[in-house]
């Protein structure tokens, strides 16, 4: 069993996949099936789309092959919402054509969808990084971590053991740093990402709750202006209040984020996403861990380079040993 991501126009035709019970690619008004060749593919394509570069044909000409293909009876497909919501689903066809007025994607195959959605800000960092690929369908490596939440999953107990221990060793070490040590390390973690600390007075007493305060230009083009908020909880969910009193200490046009070693409860999820809200991103403990691992080398060349080499030590760990 696999996993797929198959994109509907930026989740435009999202909805209709699901209640019409298919996932579906365009490009061509006829049936393209399993008797064509990528080459044959390529030059229907070049017909088309006369004024595609020679790129743009190989890309998607190998997508709609890989849609044929690839993508099997069985295996677990991924179409993404506009939003953050993933519908997941499995195939129970091979491919069809079918023209009519639900999508303009003809191609298509038959698909059993699970009636809950998966919200992609739960997923791990690299696994958020890998959906952000602007192919139109392609294979996920990772996937046995979508499989997990609806109880698919193929992989083995020792890998799944490994993960765990990682995970574990790595929170023991954040939960031996003391709370304003934890805070600088988050403050390390968001400069090794290119946020900017722009208030050395934030995490204070008196700084209503804000431990960090940065600003992340991207060459100039665009600016996130960014406040943070740190609970070095063992346990103990986030709730719903700590959001809302986090939000009310936020100075306007400031993106927040609520940083956790623990996890957040439901209600305090819900607050975070409130649409008639200024939106609160959050990172559990999970997504922390994730992003320490692939931030770790920058992190720790950083804490040597301003002589914190008590905090590096203490944070030192075997990166061999992460499984991704």
């Amino acid at each position: 069993m696999k996993v797929y991501v198959v994109r509907s126009d930026f989740g435009r035709y999202t909805n209709a996949f699901k209640e019409n019970n298919y996932v579906a690619i365009g490009w061509f008004d006829q049936l393209i099936d399993k008797s064509f060749s990528r080459e044959d593919i390529k030059d229907l394509y070049k017909k088309v789309f006369s004024k595609d570069g020679n790129m743009r044909v190989s890309q998607n000409a190998g997508q709609v092959y890989r849609f044929i293909n690839d993508i099997k009876i069985g295996d677990i497909v991924i179409t993404p919402y506009s939003d953050n919501r993933l519908l997941v689903g499995k195939v129970t066809s091979d491919i069809y054509h079918e023209k009519d007025t639900t999508s303009r994607y003809y191609q298509r195959k038959k698909v059993d969808w699970f009636p809950q959605t998966l919200d992609r800000q739960i997923l791990s960092i690299p696994m958020q990084n890998t959906l952000r690929s602007s192919l139109t369908v392609f294979n996920l490596a990772n996937g046995n971590e979508i499989l997990k939440h609806y109880n698919l999953t193929t992989s083995t107990k020792q890998k799944e053991i490994q993960e765990f221990n990682i995970h574990e060793t790595i929170k023991k070490k954040f939960l031996e740093l003391d709370g304003f040590e934890f805070e600088i390390f988050v403050s390390y973690l968001l400069q090794t990402i290119g946020f900017e600390k722009t208030d050395e007075k934030q995490g204070g007493i008196g700084d209503g709750g804000i431990d960090f305060e940065g600003v992340l230009s991207i060459y100039g083009m665009a600016a996130i202006n960014l406040q943070v908020q740190v609970k070095r909880y063992e346990s103990n969910s986030i709730k719903w209040k700590d959001i809302a009193a986090f939000r009310g200490a936020m100075k306007k046009d400031y993106q927040g984020c609520f940083i956790t070693l623990s996890k957040f409860d439901k209600k305090a999820t819900e607050n975070a996403q409130d649409i008639d809200k200024v939106a609160i991103n959050l990172i559990d403990g999970n997504k922390l861990i994730d992003i320490f691992i692939s931030q770790y080398d920058e992190i720790i060349t950083a804490m040597r380079e301003d002589d914190n080499d008590e905090l590096a030590d203490k944070l030192k760990f075997k990166k061999a040993l992460v499984p991704y």
